[in-house]
Parts: C-alpha cells; sequence; structure tokens
C-alpha cells in the first residue's frame, strides 16, 4: 500500500470527511484529496500534521506502510468508531465513575422515552 492509501484508509474508517481531517491538518480539502491518490508529494511536516489529524503517529503510518503492522487487531481500537462515538468516549473518561453512571442512566432513559429500546 502506499502513503496517500494508508491515509486515505484511516480517514474513511473514521468516517470522516476530506474537509475534516484537512481543516485539523492545516490544508485543504482539494490538497488532501491529490495526496490521497498519489498526485502530490506531501512534506514531512504536512505528514506529520496529517498523521496527527487522523490520530495517528509516523511511526505507525510507516509500519503499516513497510507491511509490518499487525492486521489481527486495530492498533488503534478508537479508530473503529465513528466520531461522535470517538467524542462520547473521549468525554466520558474524564468522568468520575459515579458520573460515568448517571450519564449511563440518562442515556438509557433517553432512548425508552424515545421508544427505541
Amino acid at each position: 500500500m502506499d502513503i496517500g492509501g494508508i491515509l486515505k484508509e484511516r480517514r474513511l474508517r473514521r468516517e470522516e470527511t476530506l474537509e475534516e481531517v484537512a481543516f485539523r491538518a492545516g490544508t485543504d480539502a482539494g490538497n488532501l484529496s491529490r495526496i490521497e491518490r498519489n498526485r502530490q508529494d506531501v512534506s514531512v511536516q504536512r505528514l506529520a500534521r496529517l498523521c496527527e489529524a487522523l490520530e495517528m503517529s509516523m511511526k505507525d503510518l510507516f509500519e503499516e506502510l513497510e507491511g509490518k503492522a499487525k492486521s489481527q487487531h486495530l492498533r488503534d481500537p478508537a479508530s473503529a468508531f465513528d466520531k461522535e462515538t470517538r467524542e462520547l468516549l473521549t468525554l466520558t473518561g474524564g468522568l468520575p465513575p459515579g458520573r460515568r453512571r448517571l450519564l449511563i442512566q440518562t442515556a438509557k432513559l433517553l432512548r425508552d422515552a424515545r421508544g427505541l429500546s
């Protein structure tokens, strides 16, 4: 696989748009699209910003590029979730256990009130 393909695969797995990732990386969607299609060279600085925007390390990128990454498991399990779920995980991770239980109870009440159970 190629660098652009790895970046695109990661972005799609995270269910993010070109615009979202490009904004966080300090570039534009057209530029990112060309990088993902290997139509444009990428500097080390821009590559580092893209990796950061996709929450992966340069080491992970190059290991995957060299085929050394283990495919049996996700290197970043959170990347398997959609944006909203990752945001919930981030927000709830900093809560004390009592507050997390309260949040779970609130979510259950919301689900039941909407007839989604």
